[in-house]
């Protein structure tokens, strides 16, 4: 996989594309994990953009921006990414072995025996350590 710079990388964390790049092939791009973080990046700076608006501002608009973005920017754009990574990993689940499979971490798109992160039709384990979901 080609590396693609640093700066690229924190620019889609921070901006939450809806898609993945040409270049990630053998992992996924983003994952639940990612996806929080970026969040929790973009809220922190929003509240810290509103505490520095608070010192010049009447306090009703500091309130009314501080809510509409945080919503706007901060939580929304992360609802809108987990429910197309929640998207992608259905297309995996029903698509592929791995998700009829035990050990198939959704959260992640990771086959826990392998440690390695599904993404083609191809099992990771080549079909070997496969074994059925048991029936709740």
């Amino acid at each position: 996989m080609n590396q693609r710079p640093r700066n690229d990388r924190w620019m889609d964390l921070l901006l939450l594309r809806m898609r993945e790049p040409v270049d990630a092939v053998d992992r996924p791009y983003y994952t639940t994990g990612s996806i929080v973080t970026a969040a929790m990046i973009r809220v922190a700076l929003l509240g810290l953009i509103c505490i520095a608006l608070a010192q010049v501002a009447d306090a009703t608009i500091v309130w009314w921006t501080a809510m509409l973005s945080l919503w706007g920017l901060g939580i929304y754009p992360a609802w809108l990414q987990h429910q197309a990574f929640h998207e992608t990993v259905e297309r995996i689940t029903v698509g592929t072995l791995c998700g009829a499979c035990r050990y198939f971490n959704e959260t992640n798109q990771l086959c826990t025996i392998m440690d390695v992160h599904v993404t083609s039709e191809e099992p990771p384990c080549e079909g070997e350590g496969w074994e059925p979901l048991e029936n709740a």
